[in-house]
This record gives C-alpha cells, sequence and structure tokens, in this order.
C-alpha cells in the first residue's frame, strides 16, 4: 500500500510538473506575440511576408476585438494557476482539464484555419498548438490520480459539450472588423497618390474584406488617394462585392495584392508596393 501510494504521489508530481513548466512556456509565448501584435513588428526566424505575417495579419489573429494571443497568456496562465491551486473533492483536476481541453480545442480549430482559410502557417502558432497538445494529453492522463470517480461517461459528455461551445463561439464570434488603426481621414501627400495613379494604371488590385481591420489599415497607408486603387470586396455582404472573383483566384486571406500577375498577402508598405510595381514617380524617395 505505501508503495502504491508513493507511486501515485510520484505520478502526480510528474504530472505537475510537465503541466508547469508546458504552461509557463505557453505564457512566455503568447506574451510575446502580444508584444509583436502591438508593436507591429516582424517574429524572430520568420520571413517578411511569410506565413508568419499572413497569420498574424489575417481577421481570425483577433476575437471579439481581443488579439488571439492575448487570450493565450490568459489560457496558458489559467492552467498554471489550476495546477498550483487545490480544490477539493477533484475540482482541481476538473479545472485544469476544462482548461487545457478549452485551449486544446480553440488551437486545433485554429490550425484548421491556416491550413484550410487562411492557406499560411505560423511558425509560432504551431508551437503554441504542440505546447497545449502535451497539456490537454497530461490533464488527460493525470485523471487517474486526480479524479478517479469521476465516471468516463461524464468525462465524455463534458468533454463533447465543451468541444462544442468552443468551436460554434469561435465561428460566430471570430470576426475581422474589431480593429483599427487610427479612424481619421487622411490627407494624401505626392507619393501617396502618385503611387495609387501608378497602381491604378498597372490595374494591380487589392482583394479584401470589409470587415478586415488590416484591409483598413492597408487603406489608411493611402490615405485619400485610395480611391485610385481597384479594390475587389470578397465578402458576400459588402457593398458591391464580387466573392465569385476571389474564390476564382484562390483569395483567402486580406489583403491581397495582385500586381503582375503575382500575389501578395498581407498588409504591404507603401515602400514594398514601389518596389513590386517599379513605380519611381513623383514623391519617391527609394
Amino acid at each position: 500500500m505505501e508503495n502504491q501510494s508513493e507511486m501515485s504521489a510520484n505520478r502526480k508530481n510528474y504530472f505537475k510538473i510537465i503541466l508547469l513548466v508546458f504552461s509557463a512556456l505557453g505564457v512566455v509565448l503568447s506574451i510575446y506575440l502580444t508584444y509583436l501584435h502591438y508593436a507591429q513588428l516582424a517574429a524572430l526566424f520568420c520571413e517578411e511576408g511569410s506565413g508568419c505575417d499572413v497569420v498574424r495579419q489575417s481577421g481570425y489573429s483577433i476575437l471579439l476585438g481581443v488579439p488571439i494571443a492575448v487570450l493565450g497568456i490568459v489560457g496558458y496562465l489559467s492552467i498554471f494557476i489550476f495546477t498550483i491551486i487545490s480544490f477539493p473533492k477533484g475540482k482541481s483536476w476538473l479545472s485544469l482539464y476544462l482548461a487545457s481541453l478549452a485551449g486544446f480545442v480553440f488551437s486545433a480549430y485554429l490550425t484548421y484555419l491556416e491550413v484550410f482559410v487562411i492557406d499560411a502557417i505560423c511558425l509560432y502558432c504551431i508551437i503554441s498548438a504542440l505546447i497545449m497538445t502535451v497539456i490537454f494529453i497530461a490533464a488527460l492522463l493525470a485523471k487517474a490520480e486526480l479524479y478517479p470517480k469521476l465516471s468516463m461517461l461524464k468525462t465524455s459528455v463534458l468533454s463533447i459539450v465543451v468541444t462544442v461551445v468552443i468551436i460554434t463561439g469561435s465561428m460566430a464570434f471570430q470576426s475581422d472588423h474589431t480593429i483599427r488603426i487610427d479612424p481619421a481621414s487622411i490627407s494624401a501627400n505626392s507619393f501617396q497618390l502618385g503611387l495609387a495613379r501608378h497602381l491604378g494604371k498597372q490595374r494591380a488590385v487589392m482583394y479584401g474584406s470589409f470587415r478586415c481591420a488590416h484591409c483598413i489599415q492597408q487603406k489608411d497607408l493611402f490615405g485619400d488617394a485610395f480611391v485610385y486603387v481597384k479594390y475587389v470586396e470578397c465578402h458576400p455582404d459588402g457593398q458591391d462585392s464580387n466573392p465569385s472573383l476571389c474564390l476564382e483566384k484562390g483569395i483567402r486571406s486580406y489583403p491581397t495584392w495582385e500586381i503582375k500577375g503575382r500575389y501578395y498577402k498581407g498588409i504591404q508598405s507603401l515602400e514594398k508596393l514601389s518596389a513590386i510595381s517599379r513605380y519611381m514617380g513623383e514623391g519617391y524617395s527609394g
């Protein structure tokens, strides 16, 4: 009996260490991604315009106006706290399991969006998903030590309910329209006007959605001169929308630029658009 008790205590400590270490890693990673979001900086080991930028600049990087990275901090920190705090009658494990299950399901949902909707892979998102997977497996395996009295039937029903709530809630509330930088009307300078007119002559096209925060940011870079840029609204509910053209072109993330037969995903600086379209007119200083 003593040996069994000792082995059980060792297993509990083993699972606890795994949960604490990986949830701490998740917190650090989420803090870093949150910093990048608000500082508008590129991530380490990710080239400009890579899948990291495309995913981070897509409307799916925000939920109810809150960056996904911030939600990551909350989720990982909750798991860390639930691992430390002791509740009576197995409630510690139940709180831990529900938090890890919610994080695992949401991570799986985000990975699905990357692969099948955004059509781009973010290295840091994959690392976060792997961390959450390890946490979830550890929490699930810890049930036998921390809450053996809870039947598998109840556990399964609870898991299904949480999964349905997380997925339906994410699909219902995740949108692109909740953030905007500087909603002011910006007066266009000579460079903005010249570049916008040049892009118009080059028949460059920007594909976007009226619900896309990053599309708004892209337009704001041009100020009033954006009226000279050809814009295609891909959202079916948008004004003068043309979703069939976006579908035909294979546009899955916004904004996407089509310039001289090539596609560029994510927000593009005016300097980069100048280089891509070979603009060297009025106001150009490159």
